[in-house]
């Protein structure tokens, strides 16, 4: 039978971490280590985790530098399972997450699987759940597509060859999308796609050899969709349980505590808007013609927002983009003349 080992990174969130190891050790599947990715917290993580050594096999890799992705490569370094699984200290997974991850893995030449989140609240030590269908990777389909939506698809959000029926997809301009017409399957059943949240997703190991996640990465946006496309370029599939569900505890906090709001939401976007350059000399059906054609459509349609909508927080959105694709155009530069660029030092700037 397949080893698990369940990968938590967790810095200063003891009140939340509670609820996520208790719910681990109420799994129907009992078979599975915990590697707890610890940045020393102060805030008595150390004791509980120790605690819980009592209760399942847990081990703790301390973290004394680093950001979030060098948090996961020290997990990957020490995890011993067959199947890499990955939650977040504020994930809470439900009873048969470990299991129903073992069955999703059971399809045919799948390498990698992503899962349900539903965001909760906690009130009196108790998980409170949302009221009506609510879920952070399901699109709401009650909102109907636009014209521009179906436009974009054909030109600039056109997915890479077959990954046209996978519910988040790779566009030809390096752009994480999702496909609503699969999303409508994908509320009740199991469908193709990238992964996407970090907060519930495993792989399995044999199928991500090789893989590091790069260490030039603050928050770590778009290493989900990163890994997932090594994972497919294997010649893996990928697929999306909506029955594999962790309870996602809204809190307004992130592991990068010294980041203002707005400042944190430049550098996410930012980051993931940089997935299209970390691939660009690797994934050969990327296009700087579907790229421009991105940028050009996308602020149009951003200004008109903020112009006519008064929608004044979509300008984070604009700044991020000319952050990202001057740092990009940096890279292309530089490795075009040979020499080592890494956009860290620039992505600290926005900090």
């Amino acid at each position: 039978m397949a080893r698990i080992s369940v990968l938590i990174p967790t810095y200063k969130r003891a009140h939340l971490l509670k609820h996520v190891l208790e719910a681990l050790r109420n799994q129907t599947n009992k078979k599975f280590e915990v590697v707890v990715i610890l940045k020393p917290s102060g805030d008595k993580t150390e004791d509980l985790v120790e605690e819980y050594k009592n209760h399942m096999d847990l081990k703790v890799i301390p973290q004394h530098d680093g950001y979030f992705l060098d948090a996961l490569n020290l997990g990957l370094d020490n995890a011993a399972g067959d199947i890499i699984s990955f939650l977040d200290d504020d994930a809470i997974p439900a009873p048969d997450w470990i299991q129903t991850q073992i069955e999703t893995l059971d399809f045919p030449n799948t390498g990698g699987v992503a899962g349900n989140v539903i965001p909760v609240t906690i009130s009196k030590e108790k998980v409170v759940m949302p009221k009506g269908e609510t879920s952070e990777t399901i699109p709401n389909l009650r909102a109907r597509g636009t014209l521009a939506e179906a436009f974009g698809k054909k030109l600039w959000n056109k997915p890479l060859t077959n990954m046209e029926d996978y519910l988040v997809y790779l566009s030809k301009a390096g752009v994480v999308s999702k496909n609503r017409d699969v999303a409508r399957s994908g509320r009740t059943r199991v469908v193709k796609s990238l992964l996407e949240m970090g907060a519930n997703m495993c792989v399995r190991s044999k199928a991500i050899q090789g893989f590091r996640f790069p260490d030039s990465c603050i928050l770590g946006s778009g290493g989900e969709q990163l890994m997932g496309w090594h994972i497919w370029k294997q010649g893996y599939r990928l697929m999306y349980n909506p029955k594999i569900t962790v309870f996602h505890v809204s809190h307004g906090q992130t592991l990068s505590r010294s980041i203002t709001q707005k400042r944190k939401e430049i550098l996410r976007s930012t980051e993931a808007n940089l997935l299209f350059y970390r691939l660009y000399d690797k994934e050969p059906e990327l296009s700087i013609m579907h790229r421009i054609s991105w940028l050009t459509f996308d602020n149009v349609v951003q200004l008109k927002r903020i112009c006519i909508n008064r929608e004044i927080y979509r300008i984070s959105r604009l700044i991020s983009k000319c952050y990202s694709e001057t740092i990009g155009a940096k890279w292309i530069l530089y490795k075009k003349m040979g020499l080592k660029y890494s956009p860290l030092a620039e992505l600290r700037k926005l900090q």
